[in-house]
């Protein structure tokens, strides 16, 4: 742990002891750490948003599978328990993310689809590395037999 030998310059720094190098490693592993950290970060934003909308669409389709005459009744403008489902979740759900198909005859399915677009971190920056064509579209759908 001493100084180099037969270097008059160099006696005052330790073997392995160069100050600026741990800045300049930091300096270029920081963007890349950042990048990483911030997609991992939209990589959950995703994910929870598509957990949420899929218990939005079995909160629907559930609804209407037992009570098919509110169907009639307005249920498929308004979307009632779809809404307060997203909602209790945080996640913004409008009238025309939803869709309902197939309702509401007894002993056949119900299909109820709930879509949310999902705008990233880095959107722009996939967008110009041609990675990504814009916002990410998610979308679940739930089928349940009308009872």
């Amino acid at each position: 742990m001493g100084t180099i030998p037969g270097r008059r310059g160099f006696n005052r720094i330790k073997r392995g002891n160069f100050p600026s190098q741990s800045l300049v490693e930091f300096a270029l592993l920081l963007p890349i750490l950042l990048m990483f950290i911030l997609g991992v970060m939209d990589f959950g934003r995703m994910f929870y948003t598509k957990m949420v909308l899929t218990n939005a669409a079995r909160e629907g389709a559930n609804y209407l599978a037992y009570y098919p005459e509110d169907a009639d009744a307005g249920y498929v403008e308004t979307h009632t328990s779809i809404f307060e489902e997203a909602e209790s979740s945080t996640v913004e759900v409008v009238s025309a993310d939803v869709a309902i198909s197939g309702c509401c005859t007894r002993g056949l399915p119900v299909e109820v689809t709930v879509s949310k677009t999902v705008d990233l971190i880095f959107d722009d920056v996939l967008q110009f590395l041609g990675l990504l064509g814009g916002p990410v579209q998610l979308s679940s759908t739930i089928k349940m037999v009308v009872q």
